[in-house]
């Protein structure tokens, strides 16, 4: 049970790092840049390919608000859905995960990081499936007055990125060295405008 956990917290830490380049708009079209990821790697001591499909949910400053992974192991049925929200959540109540309108599923917690609380949940083939019909991911937490949080996940463009090949790591580093570009051009437009509305009030 551990080793299980700690996959999918390995598993998630490597979502975030990889799909700190996938922010993109929600309503993105198909065949525009989906804000899913396709990323897999060589596992040394199964020696087995793991891959991850992955959307990261951010504000337009940069400030991390869900992510959520498909993680699929060479040779196992098994899937398993990582899903991270930010801190300062009730620990007890979990998780909930729902396809647009469709049946909630209940995920408990398995550990929390200053930056995030992380939780896997079991999936099979008919929810992947459904992922695919579907045009929303919609993953809740309750805050500390117990008041749901929601985190939309677009599902627009999961299929092809689910059924396609993975990027490899020059794609991935482009995408985060333009992920961080227009952070900065968006940080250097609020400053500005910060700067221009402390000179009118003068």
């Amino acid at each position: 049970m551990f080793d299980v956990l700690k996959r999918g917290v390995v598993g998630c830490a490597l979502a975030a790092l990889a799909v700190s380049s996938s922010v993109l708009v929600a309503s993105a079209q198909e065949e525009q840049d989906s804000p899913w990821l396709k990323v897999c790697n060589q596992d040394p001591k199964a020696n087995k390919q793991v891959c991850l499909i992955t959307q990261e949910l951010r504000t337009s400053t940069g400030q991390f608000l869900s992510s959520v992974a498909i993680r699929e192991i060479e040779g196992e049925a098994r899937k398993t859905l990582l899903m991270a929200v930010p801190t300062g959540m009730l620990i007890q109540p979990g998780l909930r995960v729902q396809i647009d309108s469709g049946k909630q599923t209940q995920a408990k917690y398995g550990i929390c990081f200053p930056n995030a609380c992380y939780s896997e949940l079991v999936i099979d083939d008919s929810f992947v499936t459904s992922m695919k019909q579907g045009g929303k991911l919609l993953v809740t937490a309750l805050n500390q007055q117990a008041k749901a949080v929601p985190f939309e996940l677009t599902l627009i463009g999961f299929t092809k990125i689910y059924d396609g090949e993975p990027m490899d790591v020059a794609q991935i580093e482009e995408k985060q060295k333009q992920l961080q570009n227009e952070l900065q051009r968006r940080a250097d437009e609020a400053r500005q405008k910060l700067i221009d509305a402390q000179k009118a009030s003068q």
